[in-house]
């Protein structure tokens, strides 16, 4: 299968062209930007046609599997586009503005049997499986997360501009949403935000998080642009506590460790370095062979809670005191 990555993002390069280059599936891929230069194309395996227009590609190329890095408020247009077009779609996170616009994509995948999915490819990371073993151990269940991610945001980038989906609430928010769903299975059945730093435009840059899941599970959370990098995630339960570092952006290279404490004993465990973003891609090829819809729920799912979160944000502190 063909690949055609839209938009050559700082993300796009460091993670998405390495990870599809590494799986022999992907045979092609072509690009489009308008203002990459050519050194950068150089860089590009398995390099095929680089167009600067993606409504050209879209309708010229291949129907294949197409790769959305734009910035968030070009993504359901691109997207609506490229499944007109027969083609399978990822998208970037946040993949689509609100859950209408979800439910309507996910309508015209299924329609034509395409795969739509949002990379939201941490939870891929054999990590994940690394704690199932480790609270197997332990006979015990995660009932509290705490996470802070505060990834670093240059001053110029489109992030701080509202008009293009900028804010620390649709950058991070879906990191915060979905940590309860990958965790477990679950949507929250309420969110509160308190809104910290904003731009002189009022842009949220930081917030603080608390969510509520069914049987009493919580996930707190600090997330935003505006402190030291922080990565993050300490799961609890009755007796114990998992920290883990990076887990929501664990690089290719890079073990991962596991900070376990249950009662008195502290030890560590160390889950190899893995590639979530490869496996993810993998997994989407995957799904497109057998026609499958198994990236449908995820993206419905943290749609309807992202934009939960983006509501609670906008309630001032003074509401939700009886």
């Amino acid at each position: 299968m063909e690949l055609l990555l839209i938009g050559m993002s700082r993300f796009a390069q460091r993670r998405v062209l390495p990870a599809a280059a590494s799986i022999p599936e992907v045979e092609t891929i072509n690009v489009v930007s308008s203002h990459v230069g050519a050194e950068a194309l150089r860089r590009v395996p398995k390099l095929g046609t680089v167009y600067t227009n993606w409504s050209e590609a879209l309708t010229v190329a291949r129907p294949g599997l197409v790769y959305v890095s734009l910035v968030n408020s070009d993504h359901a247009r691109v997207v609506r586009c490229a499944l007109d077009h027969g083609h399978h779609v990822v998208v970037d996170k946040p993949g689509l503005p609100d859950p209408d616009t979800a439910e309507e994509m996910v309508s015209l995948a299924r329609s034509s049997s395409l795969v739509i999915a949002e990379a939201t490819c941490y939870s891929f990371h054999p990590v994940f499986a690394a704690v199932e073993s480790v609270l197997a151990d332990l006979d015990a269940e995660v009932t509290k997360a705490l996470a802070v991610f505060t990834p670093p945001v240059p001053a110029d980038d489109w992030r701080y501009d509202r008009a293009k989906g900028g804010g620390a609430l649709l950058d991070t928010g879906p990191y915060a949403v979905s940590l309860g769903r990958v965790l477990w299975g679950a949507e929250p059945e309420r969110i509160h935000v308190i809104v910290g730093d904003r731009t002189a435009a009022a842009l949220e840059t930081s917030y603080s998080m608390l969510a509520g899941y069914p049987g009493g599970r919580t996930v707190v959370g600090q997330f935003g642009f505006t402190t030291a990098y922080q990565n993050m995630v300490r799961l609890m339960g009755n007796g114990f506590t998992i920290e883990v570092e990076r887990l929501f952006s664990a690089l290719p290279g890079m073990p991962v460790d596991l900070r376990v404490q249950a009662g008195d004993q502290v030890y560590a465990h160390t889950v190899e370095p893995a590639d979530s973003m490869r496996v993810f891609l993998a997994e989407v090829l995957a799904a497109a062979d057998k026609g499958s819809q198994n990236f449908e729920v995820p993206l419905l799912s943290d749609a309807r809670s992202l934009a939960r979160l983006t509501r609670a944000a906008s309630v001032s502190p003074e509401a939700e005191i009886p």
